[in-house]
């Protein structure tokens, strides 16, 4: 790895204390906290200790989890190349637009950029929810046109970052599925899957939802967790 990146500057350090609050302590004095599997749990190679996801219910900051074995963020290379000569994968943000927070937004944009990469960003909604009518909400009366109505929303958010981002390609998309598994499937080819957590105090204290805690569990490629409040 030295030697891919051999600008970077590297420490290493040895800290007496609880993972998590070493971990959350690091994290504060950072822009970005990266996590990977291997010690982080007794089930190799899945994201589902109590360290990664107290760290990811409490960090202030983003945070990466890599699981074991986690696909490259490069496409293949057509020849047997190396990977380092090949495109980024696609970054996919899974966006709800009940609220759709600026931070988690521009996270995924200036990763795409980063890496050169087109952006997918998905909104997933159900023909079984129930149709708000009141302030505020949109009223989408007919199942049939529920899925336009949500993508011509979805392109209304984004405007604004596409203005921001001229250089990185976006396609948004719309499911009728349930959050969690259309992430799953979205994120399957993806180099990076990027959701939001708000950091609220909950009964029992501050822990995951259910949509973070299923793309932590199930996404085989690197999850960043943007925290928003």
């Amino acid at each position: 790895m030295r030697a891919e990146c051999p600008d970077l500057r590297l420490t290493d350090e040895q800290t007496e204390g609880r993972a998590t609050a070493v971990l959350l302590k690091a994290a504060d004095q950072a822009p970005l906290m990266v996590l990977g599997s291997r010690g982080l749990s007794g089930f190799t190679g899945r994201l589902v200790g109590s360290v990664a996801l107290g760290v990811v219910a409490k960090s202030t900051r983003p945070v990466v989890l890599v699981r074991a074995g986690a696909a490259d963020e490069r496409a293949p290379a057509g020849d047997g190349g190396a990977l380092t000569d090949t495109a980024y994968r696609d970054v996919v943000l899974g966006i709800d637009l009940d609220e759709a927070p600026d931070e988690v937004i521009e996270f995924a944009f200036e990763a795409a950029r980063l890496r050169h990469t087109r952006l997918r960003a998905v909104h997933a909604w159900s023909t079984s929810d129930p149709i708000g009518l009141g302030s505020g909400d949109i009223g989408l009366l007919e199942h049939s046109g529920r899925g336009e109505e949500w993508l011509g929303f979805l392109k209304a958010v984004l405007l604004v970052w596409r203005d921001k981002y001229p250089d990185v390609e976006v396609l948004e998309t719309v499911v009728d599925d349930r959050p969690s598994t259309a992430l799953v499937r979205a994120s399957t080819d993806a180099g990076l899957l990027v959701v939001g957590h708000r950091l609220a105090e909950r009964p029992g204290g501050p822990r995951t939802g259910p949509v973070t805690h299923a793309a932590i569990h199930h996404v085989v490629c690197p999850v960043a967790v943007v925290t928003h409040f």
